[in-house]
């Protein structure tokens, strides 16, 4: 979560996909270096997000009982961690290539780092609601969990920009709910009492 927070708020926000060659060049040569960092930062929160979500679509579905929903949450969830590695690499490239490159393919890898987002936010908003729809079937986690992943979920398809600041809260919420339900202790079987 906190990889995420930084590489959002950390790193340099891409010009619009509407911006010109000139102006696309002017920001990769005034931020190469927080590209470099985006780049990096992306893929180590790309790592850690899908050892998470696979560890969560376990914990959410250990039986029968929403094993399908956990499966298309995670699904969901490859396609965002698939948007980041696009991602990552976008950055990566427009850093690298910053001082040869032509302007236009600057402005071309510009538009496809701004439409990729768009394409997380679906991801997103299809790996929350499945997930908590789960949740909700199999009631390995507290419900009031999924009720806010719906509505972040909906949140997320209907304004795609809220996709990856969502799916932060989402992820810090059921981080801290999975950390708290794994120490507490669970009841197998009844008490027996000696008369």
């Amino acid at each position: 979560m906190v990889v995420i927070l930084v590489t959002i708020f950390g790193t340099p926000e891409s010009p619009s996909s509407t911006a010109s060659p000139a102006k696309v060049v002017m920001f990769v040569h005034d931020h190469r270096g927080g590209l470099y960092l985006n780049a990096y930062l992306t893929s180590v929160t790309v790592l850690i997000a899908t050892v998470f979500l696979w560890y969560l679509r376990e914990v959410v579905a250990p039986g029968a009982a929403g094993r399908r929903l956990a499966n298309l949450g995670f699904a969901g969830a490859l396609l965002f961690v698939v948007g980041g590695i696009y991602a990552a690499g976008v950055s990566f490239a427009m850093a690298d290539v910053a001082t040869h490159a032509n302007p236009n393919v600057l402005q071309t890898l510009n538009i496809f780092s701004e439409d990729v987002n768009g394409f997380g936010a679906a991801a997103t908003a299809l790996m929350m609601g499945a997930t908590s729809l789960a949740i909700l079937r199999s009631r390995a986690l507290p419900s009031w969990l999924a009720y806010v992943g719906l509505v972040l979920a909906v949140a997320s398809f209907a304004i795609p920009l809220l996709g990856l600041p969502g799916v932060g809260l989402w992820v810090l919420l059921t981080t801290f709910v999975v950390l708290v339900a794994s120490r507490t202790p669970k009841v197998t079987g009844q008490l027996q009492t000696s008369v």
